[in-house]
């Protein structure tokens, strides 16, 4: 016995063509392709050239070798592009000249510490880096150091344009010590060396100073005659900052994203534990 063919049909009482599910299949892929395309078209929409400004003398964190860019702050916004879309024209100048780019907003300023000043006139990433501030003196000359109140009536050399934080700016500001700011890292320790201060602040933490003793010519044969005090003066979280009125919010949110996205996986592990 044979049965009949059989279709379904519609609530509207039509029959339904039997290769019906092959042209839904079909149309099917051809919306998940569509989407997918137009998924594409806006990331390279959003995507952007963004200027990013960085200290020039800031080893093993940022500094120029060969006249080119490098350390881990480039470097991380190197392995960003990729993953973001974005292009990072990263810029390395003097510091002093850094806060000011970034304060006209002629573009992002990078391996920047948090306060609450600078909050509230700039957009902020999340943490792409944990840095140590640390205290440099002549070698015969610590002194105890556990609080900044130990610094009373001390003069401690500091980076110009530079600020460590909230504590010490109030410190600062109390009058708590006193203060000689100079363009680099470099600079301070030679006034250091000649007694023109006490002591000198060092963003880029125990493995920055050793660093930047070997790397600079008038410092390298003259490496025993500094030592680092046991006890940092803070942990210090590095971002890069936008001014908000420069707009550039969806461009840290894409950062932000993208960064954490690496390093769950581990892509900056490399360069977390450089020297």
């Amino acid at each position: 016995m044979q049965f009949a063919e059989t279709r379904p049909f519609c609530p509207c009482g039509h029959r339904i063509p039997l290769d019906a599910g092959r042209h839904f299949s079909w149309w099917r892929r051809r919306g998940v392709m569509g989407a997918l395309l137009v998924a594409l078209l806006v990331g390279v929409a959003h995507a952007e050239t963004l200027i990013v400004y960085g200290s020039d003398r800031f080893p093993p964190i940022s500094y120029l070798k060969a006249g080119k860019a490098d350390g881990i702050f480039p470097r991380i916004l190197q392995r960003l592009q990729a993953e973001t879309g974005d292009t990072y024209d990263i810029r390395l100048v003097p510091w002093a000249r850094v806060i000011r780019m970034a304060s006209a907003g002629e573009g992002a300023a990078a391996n920047i510490s948090w306060n609450s000043e600078r909050a509230e006139i700039y957009d902020y990433s999340v943490p792409l880096y944990l840095s140590e501030v640390v205290l440099v003196v002549r070698k015969g000359n610590a002194f105890p150091f556990e609080t900044l109140q130990d610094l009373k009536g001390k003069v401690i050399g500091l980076g110009l344009g530079s600020s460590y934080g909230d504590a010490v700016d109030e410190a600062i500001a109390q009058g708590v010590f006193a203060v000689d700011r100079d363009a680099d890292q470099q600079s301070r320790m030679l006034k250091l060396l000649a007694g023109r201060v006490d002591a000198v602040f060092v963003g880029s933490g125990r493995d920055g100073v050793r660093y930047m003793l070997e790397a600079e010519p008038e410092l390298k044969g003259r490496i025993d005659q500094f030592a680092v005090l046991p006890k940092a003066v803070r942990s210090d979280p590095l971002h890069l900052v936008y001014l908000k009125t420069a707009g550039k919010k969806p461009a840290i949110e894409r950062l932000n994203k993208a960064f954490l996205r690496l390093k769950a996986r581990g892509a900056f592990n490399d360069l977390l534990v450089r020297p």
